[in-house]
């Protein structure tokens, strides 16, 4: 099992606070890559080896917004943050209650709107003793532009990203989100890691098993 140290932010955010990290009941897992990495087919597989645990896919909340309003204007992302809200207080609920919470996310710095909704996922875990496993996934652009053109993909139901043209430009003006250099008040339980997902998603959910520690601990896990 990896040993990672939580980050325990005080108020005047002068006071870090380390602890060895041990696999409890409740997580909060999050998956942020950019398009085509292969965010829900990892943690869809990894849920199926991990009982119990709960996969709250980002598509599930953006694509009722975009049928409504496919212009990513600002009554586009408020009607977004109006559907997160309330799913957002019972995955903190469900987390303090011991469940394990697999996540998919797509943000990136500076960027104000993915700023905004990176501070509702740390609102997830703020003030608990549930941990925060923040993943962001390193993926080839060459690999990316490959898996967003599949079939699969392209036939789906889903409102994801299929050009790969708006794929290179965001991959190349943009840097996936650290949530540790956006930390404010409050106390959390933070753990950042990166993680290669080039290979087959196989290979990529062994090596979140490894992350996350819950390898060897799946019988701890809430049925």
């Amino acid at each position: 099992m990896l040993m990672h140290q939580p980050i325990h932010v005080s108020p005047d955010r002068s006071v870090l606070d380390t602890k060895p990290f041990q696999t409890p009941r409740g997580m909060i897992v999050v998956l942020n890559s950019f398009p085509g990495a292969g965010k829900h087919t990892v943690l869809k597989q990894a849920q199926a080896l991990l009982p119990g645990t709960r996969l709250l896919d980002n598509h599930l909340l953006i694509d009722p917004v975009t049928a409504l309003i496919p212009t990513r204007n600002d009554a586009h992302h408020e009607l977004r943050r109006q559907i997160r809200a309330p799913v957002f207080r019972h995955t903190r609920r469900m987390a303090q209650e011991g469940n394990v919470i697999l996540m998919t996310a797509c943000l990136t710095k500076d960027n104000e709107q993915d700023a905004a909704v990176l501070q509702e996922h740390l609102e997830l875990v703020r003030n608990t003793d549930v941990p925060l496993l923040w993943l962001n996934a390193d993926c080839d652009i060459a690999e990316l532009e490959q898996r967003v053109c599949s079939p699969e993909r392209c036939n789906g139901s889903k409102t994801k990203l299929t050009d790969v043209a708006l794929l290179r430009k965001l991959v190349r003006e943009n840097h996936l989100i650290d949530p540790r250099e956006t930390l404010d008040e409050g106390t959390i339980r933070l753990f950042v890691e990166t993680m290669d997902m080039n290979a087959s998603a196989e290979v990529s959910v062994d090596r979140l098993m490894d992350i996350i520690g819950l390898s060897g601990g799946v019988n701890a896990l809430p049925g």
